[in-house]
């Protein structure tokens, strides 16, 4: 298994500049060598760089539940060494660039009857016209973020779903920063959303 790209998401859309050669020769560098510290836990190394929205309901016992969230993707392999000390050191300078691989968001689980499944979907962007450019995961790894995990949320490892896909084969979300709901809630409330960045890190 090797690392297919590095990428990250914002969720706010940012001011752009008209593409020009020098903006787009910092995509898709290589990344094959790239290692990322990971925690002590069983996640294997990721691809990605992102800020978005994390989205929560509240449910009847006054906490809230993971409802999923939207976003954008970006090339982030040529900032890898940047965005692993500083993950939203970037965000200002980006939007609808060449830096755009695609969206990220969530649907019902197309296996079971219950919950939603994330999706990575290049299809519109940097992969237009390939109709497997997306996959559909389940998360198989959850740990606790390295630093402030009641202020950060998870590091994940997220595995593709058989026939839903060939974007990748592992995803993992690590160096997040933010996107943990309150503690308590009150039953009926509307639903909230909460902003966070985070590095996704893709493998196939």
């Amino acid at each position: 298994m090797h690392i297919l790209s590095i990428g990250f998401i914002l969720s706010s859309v940012f001011a752009l500049t008209t593409a020009s050669p020098s903006l787009r020769a910092l995509t898709g560098c290589n990344v094959a060598n790239v290692k990322i510290p990971l925690s002590s836990v069983n996640l294997t190394t990721p691809s990605g760089t992102l800020e978005f929205i994390a989205n929560y309901s509240c449910n009847a016992a006054g906490t809230f539940s993971s409802i999923g969230a939207v976003a954008k993707l970006y090339d982030a392999s040529c900032f890898v060494d940047l965005i692993t000390n500083n993950i939203v050191g970037l965000e200002g300078a980006l939007g609808d660039s060449p830096l755009l691989l695609g969206h990220h968001y969530f649907i019902n689980n197309p296996t079971s009857a219950a919950g939603v499944s994330p999706v990575f979907d290049f299809k519109a962007d940097s992969e237009k016209g390939n109709p497997n450019a997306f996959v559909v995961l389940s998360k198989t790894g959850d740990v606790p973020a390295r630093v402030d995990p009641t202020f950060n949320i998870d590091w994940l490892s997220l595995t593709a779903i058989p026939g839903e896909g060939s974007l990748a084969t592992t995803i993992d979300r690590i160096t997040t920063l933010g996107g943990q709901p309150p503690k308590l809630c009150t039953p009926g409330s509307a639903p909230i959303a909460v902003p966070y960045a985070a590095t996704y890190w893709f493998y196939k």
